[in-house]
């Protein structure tokens, strides 16, 4: 049981390096940005650093579990669900301001998800969890609230990835130089491939799954990050692509390349 604890822990403190140094250099390279891009470049540094807290409290609970001091594990449990909750709102905010441009409307919309997240909390801490199971490779708890699972399924969970799938989709259908195109359909793929195995991460029915959809949260926080920061081939720049906050680098034109 010991090494799977230890490894599970280990693969935690990995996410949240990464999800720092994807946090640390997008603040880093804000400066660089045209002013339309800073809104969601500020959403993405929250939403980093969001799922950074959520492994940190969560590598410090495995090894709360592997040193069995479950009561302790339990408050880190709860503690870790308050970032957990509060996720979807950079991303909503993310998602809308990259469609309008418009940052009311963002705000606006973003914090009816920070009720959503509200309402998880109040549910979660007042019927509890179930729990620690805590086997060779991870530590689980089972959610003791309908309300709380309904909510965040139906309001935190389905909806957001809705508007990504969308969002993506409005992408592809842009006429946009296809290197371009790719890179920001890869960088919408990244965040929900860890958003949604965020989700089977915090729901797992064991400890196998947990360590698996770890490690899968890893790949697709350092792909993200690479895709992210890989230098512009195009110079070529359209609105929603300044929004997006990916015209740092300026590059030769390239009038004569296909599309």
């Amino acid at each position: 049981m010991s090494f799977g604890l230890l490894l599970n822990a280990l693969v935690c403190f990995a996410i949240v390096l990464a999800t720092s140094a994807f946090a640390v250099s997008l603040h880093h390279n804000k400066k660089n940005q045209k002013i339309e891009s800073r809104p969601t470049v500020n959403a993405l540094i929250i939403f980093w650093s969001l799922v950074g807290a959520f492994f940190f409290f969560s590598g410090i609970r495995i090894l709360a579990a592997y040193g069995n001091f479950m009561e302790i594990a339990k408050y880190l449990y709860y503690i870790g669900s308050v970032p957990f909750a509060f996720i979807t709102v950079p991303l909503v905010y993310f998602i809308v301001y990259i469609i309008l441009g418009d940052t009311r409307v963002s705000f606006g919309v973003s914090t009816v998800f920070l009720i959503f997240g509200g309402v998880y909390l109040v549910a979660l801490f007042g019927f509890g969890v179930i729990g620690p199971s805590t086997t060779e490779w991870g530590s689980t708890f089972e959610i003791n609230s309908n309300i709380a699972i309904n909510v965040y399924l139906s309001g935190l969970f389905i909806v957001p990835t809705s508007m990504i799938m969308g969002l993506l989709l409005l992408i592809l259908l842009q006429r946009v130089p296809k290197r371009l195109q790719n890179r920001i359909a890869f960088s919408l793929v990244a965040i929900s491939w860890i958003f949604d195995f965020m989700l089977l991460d915090n729901i797992a029915p064991s400890g196998a799954t947990q360590m698996a959809a770890r490690i899968f949260i890893f790949i697709g926080v350092v792909l993200g990050f690479f895709v992210y920061f890989t230098p512009l081939l195009m110079d070529r720049k359209i609105e929603m692509e300044d929004r997006f906050g990916l015209s740092q680098t300026e590059l030769p034109d390239f009038e004569d390349e296909d599309e």
